[in-house]
């Protein structure tokens, strides 16, 4: 081990001694857990004959050492990976990477200055936090491996962002008591924490939502819910309401439906995924429930084009579109009496639907893989954050 931990006031420090070192390398640290588990990365890179750019003495050239803002923009111009949300997120973070320079981005950095801004200065959640970092990170791993030449056996420097500890972006107890004195517009503030979006469609609301979408107007209300066809039924929201919820489409997926894109002789949607990189299209195929199938197969008859009114088709107004059908969502959702519940929730509600579905014989229909393959996901991890399955649900299969 080439590590050592000591206490030191209040704090940890760190030692790292290695043959690869010209000199111990020293940190302190708020925890020993922290320390030591940095300490423990360092050992493993270091046997493995890899040197963390930060334990590597000597000051590097203005040449090899970019500014990072100026990297960032190579990221967005040339990078083959690259999605919206990327985009849109890095080009909201270069202010505060002004000035700085790849060598500065250091695991010290990340958590003692950059981590404890957002927390302490923008007071932004944990996932917040992670989606900054992750976008960094992405953009500095693209950087570290076009500093390897070709046919140099020697492996590419050691993204520092990848190396920040379980629980980063997380508030610590230290944390949550010096916000615990400030305010805000004479609001105290309080510690963010991460939301876990496990909200069911209850068949009641189901059903309220419904009799608002048909024009049923509440007691306690003088008017109707008013949708895009004004008093009264609003028939393409409400079919639009059952696509989303019945197949777990994305609000931006279902919005660009073109007549052309739905088989209701094979039951399916050819879908153009809205998660590619750089806009790339990624096609996938969800399948109809029947009865979805059959309204579907009445509003195509004689239609060509987009589905629904709610997009003019040109790129420049996706966000709007996005933006005017959220608010109608929650508009309804409102007048129905649904809480706490967003249009995006109705993508979670679809995944559990998937999961529920049982054959006549009661017999799961699909495996976990089909049902990422539905929804459109590139990794399995994404049903444990979609599923949320009724403990109600649970315990009556017990009997």
């Amino acid at each position: 081990m080439s590590h050592h931990v000591r206490p030191r006031g209040a704090r940890f420090e760190l030692r790292v001694k290695h043959r690869l070192l010209p000199r111990p390398f020293y940190a302190t640290f708020a925890t020993e857990a922290e320390a030591d588990s940095y300490g423990q990365q360092m050992d493993a890179m270091l046997d493995r004959g890899v040197v963390p750019a930060e334990l590597m003495a000597g000051e590097p050239r203005a040449a090899d050492d970019p500014l990072l803002v100026a990297v960032v923009r190579g990221y967005l111009n040339s990078a083959p990976h690259l999605t919206a949300s990327d985009s849109k997120l890095l080009g909201t973070m270069l202010p505060e990477l002004a000035g700085l320079r790849v060598s500065a981005v250091t695991y010290r950095w990340a958590t003692d200055t950059w981590v404890r801004e957002l927390k302490m200065k923008h007071h932004q959640a944990p996932g917040t936090i992670r989606k900054r970092v992750g976008a960094l990170a992405r953009v500095l791993d693209w950087h570290l491996a076009s500093t390897v030449k070709a046919g140099d056996t020697a492996a590419a420097p050691v993204n520092p962002l990848r190396l920040l500890p379980v629980g980063y972006s997380q508030y610590t107890e230290a944390e949550q008591r010096e916000l615990a004195g400030r305010s805000v517009k004479g609001r105290p503030l309080a510690p963010r924490h991460d939301v876990q979006r496990d909200r069911r469609l209850l068949p009641a609301e189901e059903a309220a939502i419904r009799q608002a979408l048909a024009g049923v107007k509440r007691d306690d209300r003088e008017r109707p819910w008013t949708g895009a066809a004004g008093a009264g039924p609003d028939l393409a929201f409400e079919l639009f309401f059952s696509v989303i919820l019945d197949t777990g489409l994305r609000l931006r997926e279902a919005y660009r439906l073109r007549a052309d894109q739905v088989d209701t002789a094979k039951g399916i949607l050819r879908v153009e995924g809205s998660k590619g990189t750089r806009g790339a299209i990624k096609p996938r195929v969800v399948p109809l429930k029947r009865h979805l199938r059959d309204a579907l197969a009445s509003w195509c008859a004689g239609r060509v084009g987009l589905l629904w009114p709610y997009w003019k088709g040109t790129p420049e107004d996706l966000d709007p579109a996005t933006r005017r059908l959220s608010a109608r969502f929650a508009s309804l959702f409102r007048y129905a009496g649904v809480p706490a519940f967003t249009e995006h929730d109705l993508r979670h509600e679809a995944t559990c639907r998937w999961f529920e579905l049982r054959d006549p014989a009661g017999r799961w229909v699909f495996s976990d893989v089909e049902i990422a393959r539905i929804m459109g996901w590139s990794s399995l991890a994404m049903a444990l954050r979609y599923a949320s399955l009724r403990g109600e649900d649970l315990a009556a299969r017990l009997g």
